[in-house]
């Protein structure tokens, strides 16, 4: 570890630092624009000059682009090295409008902050400057192509980081354009990280546009909820909305990005049909009214039918603390029955992932470090848009990705493929632990054959599965190959994309049946009350008919949520909880990795609201309107008998429950800290006899996408310009032989309905099947993924 001398002052760093990192751990601010923490620099903006007085290093230089070594003397101060920075920032503010009252960047602009800091105070240019017409960048970015100093920090983030290819630099010189080619929507699913790297405003958030300063907002630590990779984010809110998010920094998890999806998905909780009063029989009462007939209505059903009447589902979007509070109550109903998840083939998956040795699960770290990948029925951006954004990483720094899926797949990253229908994964499994390939295509031998050579020369391998394409058995193979790679000597690991941010904790209440179990019970008229915990068995389950059927049988169905779903709707008795913006708790993502996260805001109505877009209102009020909501941990902790505190809750489960005891120094951790041990998975359901293709007939395969189809996203208004129009996907070879016309409408017949939309050909794709982008609120809607085997029949044309 070398150890420098900067400004007299001495400081041992990590081997391959530049003198520019070092200088930051001694707090000493040296202007900078090019350099970025997940960028590195390449020397660009030449600001962060630094004179080099003695080591192997002489001279004014770059201090981004100088190793430290040992021995070196630098100085910040020296005058040709502040005379130089002074300079630098004149030349850039020459063209620079000087907009900062009216520019969004402001109170978090860089540009300022070290404009003052090169000296430069005075400006002395009075020409013409150069002036650029700005593009439509689509609903979620804003350009003001006039700020621009040149630094290049956009064009490394969207193209060398996140892999875009639809935004450039074109120009030379100081003529110099960062945008696309012509106008038109940014492609990439990572494009809102522009606003968090550009430190002028060339690139601001569209969505937040003119909404609030930075200094009004109120901002807190949070995780991203909308999938289970557990991203560090800040929410940023003013007059009880939240206006923006932006990516927060966990090198275990997303390290400095985050995606759109998880950037522009957060105003569900602005929603302006969301619970925000408790209502029983659809009347508004109060809370005292709404837990007296809680309390009420479950007792009754205990006295009249026993405790096995009773039923609890969680969710995959609930923290653990409310899991935890949910099995409590459960608990003190004898006999009463409870599942943590209503799509049961995920709670499944999530049950044997959490089951799995700790050190066999991969941290996003770990993807970004691994030297080879094998996905299996894995579709990253679909699933966890972050791990396709890690891989990319992992490609970027010479490893190479193999992926076997039927899906046509974007990626930002270049791979091998091999498509196959769903059914043929376990058998491409099964020849990858054992070398088998008798029976196989061609292009599967082939693959297999690769695969298994690039397995066992990595030093770093990684197997990715999909929760909804392989099912329970397909991670318990995936596990078997893995640990027959680490018993060879290599250190193999798994990664494991889940249902939500809630899956593994839930999977870890190890609760002895799922909610197929349960609707089995409510159909035999053995369950006559449901409560659910942040759950929506009428989105989220795959037959919703099935549960459309049983829940109508329910004697009480009682709905504890912050969504405007269906179930809230049908609810008996809805008891409105907060969003995780706007309470505090832990997500537990697909490593296990304990996240803790903040409240940022209390609930209400926002002001836009109140006072209709103008003035406040003119009057005062004991209660904020719409305030009403409370944490859902805290509500079931006063239907369980147990009133307390967040730090109070996780310090019981610390205590109660081993595996989870590193929560009681959560509060010390920001970054997480992993659970240790994990849960015993229900026993393995025998898979189901492949069914027979009818004759003509397609497989269906319904997908989640990174914009548009999510849960939560689907209930964001900073979505609505993003969301795709419903469309199938079908490869040509099929579409021809089936007389189709790519983008006319096609008529699809499915045990589920009808459907008349526009057909896309896809040549990536595996044949014998469709594929059906899930669209919440459509035709769609009800096509859930990982529903096991669906057929579909398609024609040409409108046909009544």
């Amino acid at each position: 570890m070398p150890t420098l001398k900067i400004d007299d002052r001495t400081v041992t760093v990590d081997e391959g630092g530049s003198v520019l990192e070092a200088a930051k751990v001694l707090g000493i601010v040296i202007p900078h624009f090019c350099y970025h923490e997940a960028l590195g620099a390449v020397g660009a903006c030449r600001l962060c000059a630094m004179s080099f007085l003695e080591g192997p290093v002489k001279g004014v230089q770059m201090s981004c682009m100088v190793q430290a070594k040992d021995g070196m003397v630098v100085s910040t101060l020296d005058s040709r090295a502040v005379e130089l920075r002074k300079s630098v920032i004149e030349w850039m503010m020459i063209n620079h409008p000087h907009d900062c009252p009216v520019c969004d960047e402001g109170g978090q602009c860089q540009l300022q902050d070290m404009t003052i800091a090169g000296g430069h105070s005075m400006r002395r240019y009075r020409g013409p400057k150069r002036t650029w017409n700005n593009q439509d960048l689509g609903p979620f970015i804003e350009q003001e192509m006039n700020r621009c100093i040149q630094c290049y920090r956009c064009v490394r983030t969207y193209q060398d980081y996140c892999g875009g290819t639809d935004f450039g630099v074109m120009g030379s010189r100081q003529r110099l354009f960062f945008g696309r080619f012509r106008d038109g929507a940014l492609q990439s699913p990572f494009s809102g990280n522009l606003a968090d790297v550009c430190p002028t405003g060339v690139f601001t958030d569209k969505t937040f546009r003119f909404k609030a300063r930075l200094w009004d907002l109120e901002e807190a630590p949070s995780v991203c909820p909308h999938c289970s990779l557990g991203c560090a984010t800040v929410p940023g809110a003013r007059y009880h909305e939240l206006l923006r998010t932006v990516a927060g920094i966990n090198p275990h998890t997303n390290g400095f990005f985050i995606c759109d999806r998880g950037r522009f998905g957060g105003a569900y909780v602005n929603h302006p049909e969301r619970p925000r009063e408790p209502r029983w029989k659809g009347k508004a009462v109060g809370w005292p009214e709404a837990m007296e007939s809680l309390q009420r209505q479950l007792s009754d059903i205990v006295a009249r039918h026993g405790g096995e009447a009773l039923a609890f589902v969680g969710s995959s979007r609930a923290s653990l603390e409310s899991l935890w509070m949910l099995r409590r109550v459960a608990k003190s109903y004898p006999g009463a029955r409870i599942a943590f998840d209503s799509h049961a083939g995920r709670d499944r998956v999530a049950r044997r992932v959490a089951s799995l040795s700790p050190s066999l699960l991969a941290s996003l770290e770990d993807v970004r470090c691994s030297d080879f990948a094998l996905l299996l029925g894995s579709d990253p951006s679909g699933e966890a848009p972050m791990l396709a954004l890690a891989l990319r990483q992992s490609v970027r720094a010479g490893g190479e990705v193999f992926i076997a899926d039927p899906r046509p797949l974007e990626l930002p990253f270049e791979a091998k493929r091999l498509s196959l229908l769903p059914q043929a994964l376990p058998e491409l499994i099964e020849a990858l632990e054992t070398g088998q390939i008798d029976g196989l295509e061609p292009g599967a031998a082939d693959f297999v054959r690769q695969a298994r050579q690039h397995l066992a020369g990595a030093k770093r391998p990684l197997i990715v599965g999909g929760m909804d394409l392989l099912t329970e058995q397909g991670v318990l193979r995936l596990e078997r190959l893995a640990t027959r790679l680490r018993s060879a000597g290599q250190n193999c690991r798994m990664f494991i994309p889940l249902g939500g941010p809630g899956s593994f904790a839930g999977a870890l209440m190890s609760a002895e049946e799922d909610f197929d179990d349960l609707l089995d019970g409510i159909h035999q008229g053995k369950i006559r009350a449901l409560v659910c915990l942040e759950a929506d068995p009428y989105l989220e389950t795959p037959d919703p008919g099935r549960v459309q059927a049983a829940l109508e049988k329910l004697d009480s169905l009682v709905v504890l949520d912050y969504l405007p779903g269906v179930a809230a709707r049908n609810a008996d008795l809805l008891l409105p909880t907060r969003g995780a913006a706007e309470t505090g708790g832990t997500f537990v993502n697909n490593e296990g990795r304990m996240l803790p996260f903040a409240p940022v805001f209390s609930p209400g109505l926002p002001l836009r609201v109140t006072g209709e877009g103008d003035h406040p209102p003119r009057r005062f009020e004991a209660v904020v309107s719409g305030s009403a909501p409370r944490a859902a941990w805290e509500i079931l902790g006063e239907l369980a008998g147990e009133t307390m505190s967040l730090r109070e809750l996780r310090l019981q489960i610390a205590g109660q429950d081993p595996r989870l005891a590193p929560l009681a120094r959560i509060d010390d951790c920001p970054q997480g800290v992993r659970a240790s041990g994990g849960s015993t998975p229900l026993p393995l359901r025998l898979p189901e006899a492949p069914s027979c293709i009818p004759a003509g007939a397609l497989q269906l395969l319904p997908v989640e996408l990174a914009l548009g189809t999510e849960l939560l996203a689907s209930f964001s208004s900073q979505q609505e310009g993003a969301r795709p129009e419903p469309e199938a996907w079908i490869h040509p070879d099929e579409g021809a032989a089936m007389l189709l016309v790519e983008g006319e409408r096609c008529r699809v017949t499915t045990a589920l309905g009808h459907l008349e939309l526009p057909v896309r050909f896809a040549p990536d794709m595996a044949r014998k099947i469709l594929v059906l982008p899930r669209l919440r609120d459509t035709a769609l809607g009800d096509f859930v993924p990982g529903g096991g085997d669906l057929w579909c029949r398609i024609q040409r044309g409108s046909h009544d």
